[in-house]
């Protein structure tokens, strides 16, 4: 039986007044919820901005932090909508990050894939394994002659089924054998990885984004054998989001993940064990959990898909820290020394990252490990549109863990108890759980409040 430091009895209302709700916030400007048509149209004043200073040979590359124009307590400019779209579309600009889209996948490139023989020294074998690995890694080498690729059609713009046949291709031109396996629904992945029976294959392959790996993650943790300490799984990219295969392989290229599932390399990562004490569920996390303006954005962007993908994400991002929202949080946390602290504290946003990197590269946990028992939590202070926009630029190379209103630590396990501003004319200490969406490895499927519980070493998969 798991013990949990959060319970229902743990999330009773907190002993403040009102009194800690008051904040003084500077000045924004007022913009009715849900008109996006207000960011579209400042975009593409932006735009005119950006091609005018382009004609006088100015550069339009992101502003220097001291810019003096950030000044967060007046109103947002023309131009400042320009510096803060440049910040956040700097994850839409393939020239700043090296990484491959999938659809440059073509058949000629995947057919020159070979096995390669890693040997039997042990010493070697970890010196391919990625940095963000601790010592001893438990890494093994097996020799790969079946394969189970467990593929979702939908996945890669509709691309998965045409990936799946082109990389077991691949595989048995270098004598493995191959069982494709289509995911037929959302959750059938979790189904097949909790009951079927994966003893006939030496690796279990899932093609698709981060989100059916996540399926398969949380089928395998569900199984009553040993099967994922002894069984690996491996990725194979065909999503829109491979961060976990760009932090294992350095690459979202589906020939690279191919020759590593080849290779046979494998090593145990850390699984969040995440639990929700008022609806008494469960869940497991490989990746990341966002909450606060983090999670929002994803929220934002669902409601935004009449405006393509580049754009939405963009809008609801700008849109986001333009608000510069806070929440009241109670977060319990266990450092690695087993030492118990709680905190009450105003948060825009936390993100809880078992994985260095995020997307296009960014160094979202600059210390991360996959596998040393601990997840970095970032913990955003500052509700000023710049701060958040600063962050947000500091993700690309680890910066933003310096500034003075982000707090960055490593645990072994913390909970998230957010609570919701009493309403006027209640009594002053009564204060309500909050129950939003928690983004859990890029999928809106939990709630506040939770506990995330770290399993060191929990599932093998190929790297």
């Amino acid at each position: 039986m798991t013990n949990h430091i959060l319970t229902t009895e743990s999330i009773a209302s907190p002993s403040l007044t009102s009194a800690s709700w008051s904040e003084e916030k500077p000045e924004r400007p007022k913009i009715k919820k849900g008109l996006s048509g207000f960011f579209v149209r400042k975009f593409k004043k932006a735009r005119s901005i950006e091609v005018k200073r382009e004609n006088k040979g100015e550069s339009v590359s992101s502003p220097p932090l001291a810019s003096p124009s950030w000044d967060s307590d007046r109103p947002l400019t023309e131009n400042d909508f320009y510096e803060i779209r440049k910040m956040v579309e700097a994850a839409e600009r393939p020239e700043s990050h090296s990484i491959s889209s999938i659809e440059s996948v073509s058949e000629e490139n995947l057919m020159d894939s070979k096995k390669h023989d890693i040997g039997t020294n042990e010493e070697v074998w970890n010196s391919l394994l990625p940095v963000t690995f601790a010592q001893p890694s438990q890494s093994l080498k097996t020799n790969v002659n079946k394969v189970a690729i467990l593929y979702n059609p939908r996945s890669g713009n509709k691309r998965g089924e045409k990936l799946a046949e082109m990389a077991a291709q691949v595989m048995e031109n270098n004598c493995i054998k191959v069982d494709l396996i289509q995911l037929e629904r959302r959750g059938h992945a979790e189904e097949l990885l909790e009951t079927m029976d994966v003893t006939p294959y030496d690796v279990i392959c899932i093609l698709g984004g981060d989100g059916t790996f996540h399926e398969a993650v949380n089928g395998y943790m569900k199984r009553t054998d040993d099967a994922r300490l002894k069984v690996p799984l491996a990725v194979l990219p065909g999503g829109t989001g491979n961060s976990l295969v760009l932090e294992l392989t350095g690459s979202v290229h589906l020939k690279t993940s191919i020759e590593h599932v080849m290779r046979g390399l494998s090593a145990p990562i850390d699984i969040g064990e995440l639990y929700f004490p008022t609806k008494a569920q469960k869940m497991y996390s490989f990746n990341s959990l966002h909450f606060g303006m983090a999670s929002k954005v994803n929220e934002h962007a669902e409601r935004l898909r009449w405006m393509g993908k580049a754009v939405r994400y963009t809008t609801a991002a700008v849109m986001e820290l333009v608000k510069g929202k806070k929440e009241f949080v109670v977060l319990e946390t266990v450092d690695k020394y087993g030492n118990r602290a709680k905190t009450l504290e105003r948060y825009s946003f936390i993100i809880a990252n078992n994985i260095r990197t995020a997307a296009k590269g960014m160094k979202i946990a600059p210390d991360g490990k996959l596998n040393d028992g601990l997840i970095d939590l970032i913990l955003v202070k500052s509700s000023k549109t710049i701060d958040l926009a600063r962050v947000f630029q500091g993700f690309y190379d680890g910066s933003h863990v310096n500034y003075d209103f982000v707090d960055y630590m490593q645990v072994k396990e913390f909970s998230v108890v957010p609570y919701a501003k009493p309403e006027e004319g209640r009594e002053e200490d009564a204060m309500d759980v909050a129950e939003e969406l928690l983004d859990v490895d890029g999928e809106l499927t939990g709630t506040t409040p939770f506990q995330c519980k770290m399993i060191k070493q929990a599932i093998r998969i190929i790297v």
